[in-house]
């Protein structure tokens, strides 16, 4: 599932009034009607690496068409569902002559966590208290598209924001393309104690990336969606943000229709004490209604997260937490059969998270470490083939073989364990040592344990 995550996981973070892109941007030309055009961007490549199990699957013999004289072919027997690291790894021939996924080492040159992105507005003062600013942003990977070197990477140039930004003293209205407030709180965590200029999990190795940091581990990540947002002006250290945005489905599992648009809400409180004390708290939610294709059936979509960031010199302490139903595993409403039961009634489960990341920055150097645990919640119809009966059904509930198991193991947790030693060479070029444990579990017992571990740099302006 983690491959097909890599695009919408690239996130990079707006930091308030910031543009996406980076923390610092170039001023190229001002006119003398008062417009400033600016760039801002960043290129980074790392050298991964890749080692440990690959997704627990069997294969047996098949006969799949019911024809003696062709031979049964390799089939998934008891497939496990998505999740995990999804990357080719050895076939190991077992005693009766089938096979099963063995180990994994694999090894690619791609984009970190944020890839490249290059962003460039206008922007002018209104009055003067009042800014006006355009702002977009084109996102893109070093890596090609599912190692073929040869495929030009023209698809892979994403329009990722475009947004007109008003800000004043009566707050900051933003129209346009740009991240979604729910568990935005927790991708800063991510973004400035952690990856920044990291790799993190490795989503989207096989296919291109950028990678996924914490996100699919303890992290479900916002999105980059059309919307309009307002943010109060702040008061005392306390500042409210609204937003109404385009719906999201969840394409091809059953609720895949849509009426009226998402509400989104964050507030936060601010406090800085001593010379090199900060606080930020936040907490956030979202709420998105679903509706069946071919039936009346509706069902709710919702979020709920908090957590905090506190700094003292040069400790730096994030803590992040989420809950809700049919969230996703990545980011929100991500499409697998880890969100509902897809097999059985197609109620939409529940998730939890919980993130806990540490950073020392030492002026040409920062320490950072992180764990993160996401995990994913069963149905009673999951468990038992006779629930539906039970509510009502006149059969029992499919999904289940012929001993009453589940007849596809769907994914129960994913843990992530994080290092990052980062190299500050100037402003503009930072170079990183980072690996990421990712420990992943399903309902029945199958485990995944890959180690990866990343050399690069970023180059940002």
């Amino acid at each position: 599932m983690l491959a097909r995550l890599a695009a919408p996981l690239s996130l990079l973070l707006v930091v308030l009034a910031l543009p996406v892109g980076a923390r610092a941007e170039t001023t190229l030309v001002t006119t003398s009607n008062g417009w400033e055009f600016y760039t801002t961007g960043r290129i980074g490549v790392f050298a991964e690496m890749l080692k440990g199990d690959g997704v627990p699957q069997a294969y047996g013999l098949v006969d799949t068409d019911n024809n003696p004289s062709t031979p049964p072919v390799p089939t998934p027997v008891h497939p496990v569902g998505n999740g995990g690291v999804a990357v080719m790894s050895d076939p190991v021939r077992q005693p009766d002559g089938t096979y099963r996924q063995g180990p994994v080492t694999a090894m690619r040159l791609r984009s970190g966590f944020l890839g490249n992105v290059f962003g460039f507005g206008v922007r002018r003062k209104l009055t003067e208290s009042t800014v006006l600013t355009g702002h977009i942003a084109i996102w893109a990977t070093a890596e090609t598209d599912s190692e073929r070197t040869h495929y030009p990477n023209y698809p892979d140039a994403d329009w990722r924001e475009g947004y007109i930004n008003i800000e004043g003293p009566g707050g900051t209205l933003r129209a346009g393309r740009a991240l979604s407030l729910f568990s935005r709180g927790a991708i800063e965590i991510d973004y400035l104690y952690a990856h920044e200029f990291g790799v993190g999990n490795p989503a989207g190795f096989l296919e291109r990336g950028p990678a996924g940091g914490h996100i699919g581990y303890g992290v479900v990540a916002p999105v980059f969606v059309a919307g309009i947002s307002y943010a109060t002006p702040r008061f005392h250290g306390f500042q409210l943000t609204a937003g109404y945005y385009d719906p999201g489905t969840l394409v091809g599992l059953y609720w895949t229709r849509t009426k009226l648009g998402r509400p989104e809400a964050e507030a936060t409180y601010d406090l800085s004490f001593g010379k090199s004390g900060k606080l930020h708290l936040f907490a956030n939610g979202a709420f998105q209604k679903l509706y069946a294709e071919d039936s009346p059936r509706s069902t709710n979509v919702y979020g709920m997260g908090g957590g905090g960031r506190f700094e003292l010199g040069v400790f730096h302490l994030g803590v992040a937490t989420h809950s809700g139903q049919g969230l996703g595993v990545g980011y929100f409403l991500d499409g697998s059969d880890a969100v509902l039961g897809q097999y059985t009634t197609q109620q939409l489960r529940k998730f939890s998270g919980y993130y806990v990341q540490a950073q020392l920055a030492l002026g040409t150097f920062d320490i950072n470490a992180g764990w993160g645990l996401t995990r994913i919640y069963v149905l009673p119809e999951d468990i038992d083939p006779n629930w539906c009966i039970a509510s009502g059904g006149s059969q029992p509930c499919a999904g289940f073989d012929a001993s009453n198991q589940p007849a596809r193991s769907f994914l129960k947790s994913q843990t992530g364990y994080s290092g990052v030693l980062v190299y500050h060479f100037s402003p503009h070029v930072h170079f990183a040592l980072d690996y990421f444990l990712s420990d992943v579990k399903w309902q029945q017992g199958e485990r995944q344990v890959v180690h990866a571990v990343n050399i690069g740099s970023t180059l940002v302006w």
